[in-house]
This record gives C-alpha cells, sequence and structure tokens, in this order.
C-alpha cells in the first residue's frame, strides 16, 4: 500500500519668493505628480486629495479619532476611493495595509478582488491577510472562490484560516438566497478554474449550476443519486466533476452536473456504516490524479463519525488505491484537502497537515 506523510508544520516644496508665475506653478506641480507615481495614487481633483490624506491617516496603529474619521469618509468615498487604497495596501507599513484591506471590506468594490488576492495570498503579516480574506467574503466575487478555499486550509495562521472560511461560509448564504435553496440542505458548491464565473451548488440530489458568478442559477433536479458531501471540479475542464456522494462513495459527471456515474473501482465500502467523502482535491499539475479523505458514520441512536483515510486516482477516478495514512490517531480525521503551490495540504482539526504525496 503506497504511503503517504505527514508534517505539521509620500514633498513639501517650499519658495522664498513670495510670488511665482503661472507657468512655474504648473511646471511644480507636474513634478509633484511625477515624483508621487510610483508610491501615491495622483491627487487630480480636490476629493482626490481629501482621500489621499484620509487614506495616511490609516497609518495610525490605535484607533485615534483621526483614523476613525477616515475609516468613514472612506467608506463613504466608496468607489472613488478604491484606486488609493489598493496603492496604499502596497505600503511597507504594515499598519496601514491592515487598515487599508479593513476599509475595503467595508466599500466591497469588485475592483479591489485581484489586490485582495494577492494580499491574501502573499502578505507576511497575518493580519494583512485576514483582513483580506475578510473583504473578499463581503466583495463575494466568485474568482476569488479557489483561492479562499486554499487559503482555509493552508495559510499557516489559524486566524487568516477562520476568516477565509467564515468568508466562503458567506459567499454559500448568499448563493443559497439567490438559487432559492435553503442553505440548511447544501452539501457543497465549486468554482471552475478555468471558467470562474461558472459555479457549482449542490442541494439534496439537486445541482445548481451559475454560469454568472452566482448571480442567477438554473438546477438539474435530481441529478445526484443522493446527498452530496463534497464537490471538486477538473482544473482543466469546467464540464468535469468529482462528489462524494453520501452512503454510496464517489460519483463523477463529464456534463457539467447533468449526469453523473459511480467511480468505486478499488474503494472497499465498510459493511453496515454509512460511507462518507469529507473532502476532495485535484491536481493542478495533473488532473488525472484525484485525492479523497473518507470516513464513516457508525450507529443507530449515537452515530458517530470515523475518519477511514485517504484514496488516490492517477486515471481520473477510473480505479482508486487507498494511502497508508495514519492520521487519526484518537484525533480529528481530514475534513478538507487543497492544493497549493503544487503541495497537497489538508486540515484536520486546528492541524494543517503537508501530505508527502506518493509519486
Amino acid at each position: 500500500m503506497p504511503n503517504i506523510i505527514f508534517q505539521t508544520p509620500f514633498l513639501q516644496f517650499k519658495s522664498r519668493r513670495a510670488l511665482l508665475t503661472a507657468g512655474a506653478i504648473l511646471a511644480l506641480l507636474a513634478l509633484v505628480a511625477i515624483a508621487a507615481l510610483n508610491t501615491t495614487a495622483t491627487p487630480v481633483s480636490p476629493i482626490q486629495i481629501q482621500i489621499q490624506g484620509w487614506v495616511n491617516n490609516l497609518k495610525d496603529e490605535p484607533l485615534t479619532a483621526a483614523r476613525h474619521n477616515a475609516q468613514r469618509n472612506l467608506e463613504a468615498a466608496g468607489e472613488n476611493a478604491v484606486p488609493q487604497l489598493l496603492v496604499a495596501l502596497r505600503s511597507n507599513n504594515p499598519t496601514q495595509r491592515r487598515n487599508v484591506a479593513d476599509v475595503l471590506s467595508y466599500i466591497a468594490s469588485p475592483q479591489a478582488t485581484d489586490a485582495l488576492l494577492q494580499a491574501m495570498r502573499n502578505d507576511p503579516v497575518p493580519a494583512v491577510r485576514r483582513n483580506a480574506a475578510y473583504a473578499l467574503g463581503e466583495i463575494q466575487d466568485a474568482r476569488a472562490l479557489n483561492e479562499l478555499q486554499k487559503t482555509a486550509v493552508a495559510d499557516t495562521s489559524a486566524s487568516v484560516r477562520g476568516a477565509a472560511a467564515d468568508s466562503l461560509a458567506r459567499v454559500r448564504a448568499v448563493f443559497a438566497k439567490r438559487a432559492g435553496v435553503n442553505e440548511q440542505t447544501i452539501g457543497a458548491y465549486a468554482a471552475a478554474l478555468t471558467q470562474p464565473e461558472t459555479v457549482y451548488l449542490t442541494a439534496k440530489r439537486d445541482v445548481w449550476v451559475s454560469h454568472d458568478g452566482g448571480k442567477t442559477w438554473r438546477v438539474l433536479a435530481n441529478a445526484l443519486p443522493s446527498q452530496a458531501t463534497a464537490l471538486a471540479v477538473s482544473p482543466t475542464n469546467a464540464q468535469e466533476l468529482y462528489s462524494g456522494v453520501e452512503g454510496l462513495g464517489l460519483f463523477k459527471s463529464v456534463d457539467g452536473g447533468a449526469t453523473w456515474s459511480a467511480i468505486n473501482d478499488g474503494l472497499t465500502l465498510t459493511p453496515g456504516a454509512r460511507e462518507t467523502i469529507a473532502a476532495l482535491a485535484i491536481d493542478p499539475a495533473n488532473a488525472n490524479i484525484v485525492y479523497a479523505a473518507r470516513g464513516v458514520w457508525v450507529g443507530t441512536n449515537a452515530v458517530q463519525y470515523f475518519p477511514t483515510g485517504l484514496a488516490r486516482s492517477v486515471d481520473g477516478g477510473a480505479t482508486w488505491t487507498a494511502l497508508n495514512a495514519s492520521v487519526t490517531d484518537g484525533r480529528d480525521g481530514i475534513t478538507q484537502l487543497a492544493f497549493r503551490d503544487g503541495q497537497l495540504y489538508a486540515l484536520a482539526g486546528n492541524r494543517v497537515l503537508t501530505l508527502i504525496t506518493p509519486q
């Protein structure tokens, strides 16, 4: 049996002349604008000058009156403030970056999505990553779903992982409302990597599909044989889906969720137990390699969940091999899986596991 190893792991210009000619004044202003291009968004109107002042006040560590007023005024400025806020999100001042991400969560502008994704993924300060993750949940842009899912599993900070998970939950609630689905019946949802506006959501046996980032939905009624417990979309084909199905193992669709086929060859189902697939992950470097975290529910009155390890397919789900993964050791089993930078990570309770996968 193959082995899998877990490792926890901004010019003031002063002139001595009383007067400057109009031409000199214009030239001076041009120099100021050029010099500021690489550090601040150039104010070209009174409101933009005000906005820049408010953005500068976000450098205050404590919630001073100046910072509080700046945050309130920037929120009121809305979209007009976003360009200068995005420049400040790359500031060398971590306090300003953190507070900028916070303000962007109140404005909730989709034009901030890409910059917030970069901050959530790459900023060295956990508080900045955490606020960026929260802001993405307020914006609810489907383009952020995959990266939020990775962050919820793989970030080294528990507070960042928690913020990403909370954002995903808020997005799920919005999707449920727009689809007209009871949120409590949602089994799983996932966005396509190749077509980020394509999102799938399962509720009971129904598969809901959106091609506009979750704004509108259509239903594929009773497409699944049972409630889905996990869902993954191929990183190379938005029509190819994998799902864990309650009590029935793994299923695959190659037509965008309209029809499904069982793919359990090589998996041993536990007699007298309700088979569950807790999580799925597809290797972005090879869409034929799929990992599934498995478990069973046992009992009648007092039902208890027992994780049963990982399974791996290298042929797009046609066959599976159980991996020798002694991760349960009396503690929580794997509940989430995600690839990031070519590395497979798992979440087991509050533990982030780095999975060294078979070659």
